[in-house]
């Protein structure tokens, strides 16, 4: 995230890029990101846990919204559609600042 963050940055130099916020992805919980946007002025805008659903859709080839419903897949889908309505809806424009490493590792507990 931290160097996405840095990426968008110096493309905003040259062209007309800003950042929504991140999506947690693959998680089961999001202390971790959402201490990292807490600190460099960021906004986590969804989480897509971590569930078997997405892997098996990816398997079989097919979108979330291909696969058939079962609980995991619409909670899943359900995440989706949230996050296309905030983005949909637009978002504050943000200009987080990227870390260097030694802080992040600092925040995050990492040696």
């Amino acid at each position: 995230m931290n160097r996405i963050i840095a990426a968008v940055q110096a493309k905003s130099a040259n062209y007309k890029v800003r950042l929504a916020g991140c999506v947690a992805n693959r998680s089961k919980d999001t202390d971790e990101v959402d201490r990292y946007c807490k600190t460099v002025g960021f906004n986590r805008i969804a989480h897509m846990p971590d569930l078997d659903a997405i892997r098996r859709s990816r398997l079989k080839k097919k979108t979330l919204f291909e696969m058939p419903d079962d609980e995991e897949i619409v909670q899943v889908r359900k995440e989706y559609l949230r996050l296309a309505e905030t983005l949909w809806n637009g978002t504050l424009p943000l200009a987080p600042a990227p870390l260097p490493d030694r802080e992040i590792f600092e925040l995050l507990g990492f040696d």
